[in-house]
């Protein structure tokens, strides 16, 4: 689904428009200057040129700098903006096999994740009629999350693998956050979850480059990453994950999907003031942070719950790597697991309640994974 308001947002993920500041504005256009100067001007002091709007021809859109066509039309659900040039890595969460195994479930975010979507709320200070951009969507749960709270989102992912609800509510496209495909000052808020500790440390500083860009001068954009720090509560984290990694061996729970969400890491952030020097960089100031020492979740998500699932799954004679999507193979870009029972629902709730304590009694205490606010600098 794409929406008319989004639309006029839509932009080349490469080519720049001519103008800019003397220092970064060029006098000639075309393909090849984009691509010889593109992050040299986006990372320019004065906000960088803006990118060439895409023209909406017939059923699709059209760059006019580099001659790129963008199909989109009856039958399409979300909309293809990915480079047509290589820009660096790519996530094992591309794969259509490896999103399979995740399985992902239909309905809000509940424990852990929902701890995050409260936090995106609270600290955006989201409310109904935002704009809000999702950097990094997977398959686009809380995207959707927001999209039934009254904001109109649009979640860019470079994986193509989406939640049936996801493609009801949310303006979808498949893009690279490195080049996003979004014209200067697009939203007013945008957020990233579990997305920058994938990247190195180039890759983190130009997907924070081309979020100050997308965000309006007054903008916010929210993180949730981590740097490779520690405290003594996030020991006892540890303590919990090297026994349930015992039970794992005696087939009490299942470690194996935590351990392939955690395969593609890099970790390049070495510290919060790491992080910041990235951010400055970007054009960013950290403006809050709040870190994340999980003692609730390290008990209830990390260790019961697994234990719990796996004799469910025994008990229903099947695995979670085994497990098919509830959607027909016919449409393969569609992910998700049908929606718990009303009560499982219910208890899931209460428990995010439970796990909102690690933030409320240990928000303070430094630790590895945070929060954060991050501001536009003015230029």
């Amino acid at each position: 689904m794409i929406h008319a308001e989004w639309m006029k947002h839509f932009a080349c993920p490469v080519c720049l428009d001519k103008a800019g500041c003397e220092k970064c504005g060029v006098r000639t256009g075309g393909h090849d200057v984009c691509q010889s100067s593109y992050l040299t001007r986006v990372a320019c002091a004065c906000g960088g040129p803006n990118k060439r709007a895409l023209e909406h021809r017939g059923e699709g859109f059209y760059c006019s700098c580099c001659m790129t066509r963008y199909p989109f039309g009856p039958g399409r659900d979300y909309l293809d903006l990915l480079p047509r040039t290589d820009v660096g890595r790519v996530s094992h969460y591309a794969d259509e096999e490896f999103q399979e195994r995740l399985g992902v479930r239909e309905g809000p975010p509940v424990l852990s994740a929902g701890v995050k979507a409260r936090m995106v709320s609270k600290m955006l200070g989201l409310k109904r009629g935002d704009t809000v951009l999702d950097l990094g969507s997977g398959a686009g749960k809380f995207a959707t999350h927001f999209a039934s709270e009254g904001a109109s989102v649009c979640g860019v992912d470079m994986a193509p693998f989406f939640l049936r609800s996801a493609i009801d509510a949310v303006n979808l496209i498949v893009g690279d956050l490195r080049r996003l495909p979004l014209r200067n000052g697009s939203t007013s808020r945008a957020y990233s979850l579990d997305v920058l500790e994938h990247l190195d440390e180039a890759g983190v500083r130009e997907v924070l480059l081309e979020a100050r860009r997308a965000v309006s001068q007054d903008g916010r954009i929210f993180v949730y990453t981590h740097a490779m720090e520690s405290s003594k509560i996030a020991s006892f984290q540890r303590g919990v994950n090297t026994f349930a990694k015992r039970l794992g061996r005696l087939g009490l729970v299942d470690s194996d999907k935590e351990a392939m969400r955690k395969s593609d890491h890099i970790n390049a952030i070495n510290s919060h003031e790491h992080f910041d020097l990235i951010a400055k960089s970007a054009g960013l100031k950290v403006q809050e942070r709040v870190y994340y020492n999980v003692f609730a979740k390290a008990v209830v998500e990390d260790l019961a719950l697994k234990v719990i699932e796996q004799r469910r799954q025994r008990k229903e004679g099947a695995t979670a790597l085994s497990t098919p999507p509830v959607e027909a193979k016919a449409a393969s870009h569609i992910v998700g697991r049908p929606l718990p029972s009303p009560s499982a629902r219910f208890v899931a709730r209460a428990l995010t309640g439970v796990l909102m304590l690690d933030v409320a009694f240990f928000g303070r205490v430094r630790t590895g994974p945070f929060f954060g606010v991050l501001a536009p600098i003015a230029p």
